[in-house]
């Protein structure tokens, strides 16, 4: 009985300090974080292993889309997943004014597809669509076609997050390849799990 107790006292501290928050009565100069070295927290975090995925949109905004790492499933019922995305990113304009997305899971045959929509060639929004081959599931998003899985996604929710937006989907469809190895990204470069 006492971890229940705890427990709804962690929870009603935690609802307490998020509604001061978006209140704004909290301190607004505090930063989470702001002692922290920006680049020791990103040679540590260059040292998770993630899988690499292409998040895609289409619609009337046009196509878009980015190599991400910064992926996750939510929860099963409903099924949800979310990605961060730079605020500054053409693509994330085009995601919100699309309102779907897709997240393709890639293998390691799609390495030179995942530094294109990392923007590490040249090629731009609708150019980057031209080196694989695409279709589409229920939301119109680019679906790519040999993926190891995708997540085809209505746009539910965009948090704002310091210098990124998290976009959240409810999955509408998904589709997956043959059981594989996936492309993932550590140490600066890619690997297979």
């Amino acid at each position: 009985m006492r971890a229940c107790a705890t427990m709804v006292s962690y929870k009603m501290e935690l609802g307490e300090l998020m509604a001061e928050r978006e209140n704004g009565s909290m301190d607004p100069c505090t930063v989470p974080g702001q002692g922290l070295d920006g680049v020791r927290f990103r040679e540590a975090m260059s040292r998770v292993a993630a899988a690499v995925h292409i998040v895609t949109t289409g619609g009337p905004a046009g196509l878009g889309g980015i190599t991400a790492t910064s992926v996750a499933s939510i929860t099963v019922e409903p099924p949800m997943m979310l990605f961060c995305i730079n605020k500054s990113s053409p693509s994330a304009t085009r995601i919100i004014e699309n309102g779907v997305f897709c997240i393709n899971t890639l293998t390691p045959t799609h390495e030179d597809l995942a530094n294109i929509f990392a923007g590490r060639t040249g090629l731009h929004l609708d150019e980057r669509f031209t080196r694989a081959e695409w279709t589409k599931l229920v939301t119109g998003a680019p679906v790519l076609t040999n993926a190891a899985a995708v997540f085809d996604c209505r746009l539910t929710e965009v948090k704002e997050v310091m210098t990124h937006l998290v976009m959240i989907g409810a999955v509408e469809a998904v589709d997956y390849g043959q059981q594989g190895c996936s492309l993932t990204y550590a140490n600066r470069k890619y690997g297979t799990l």
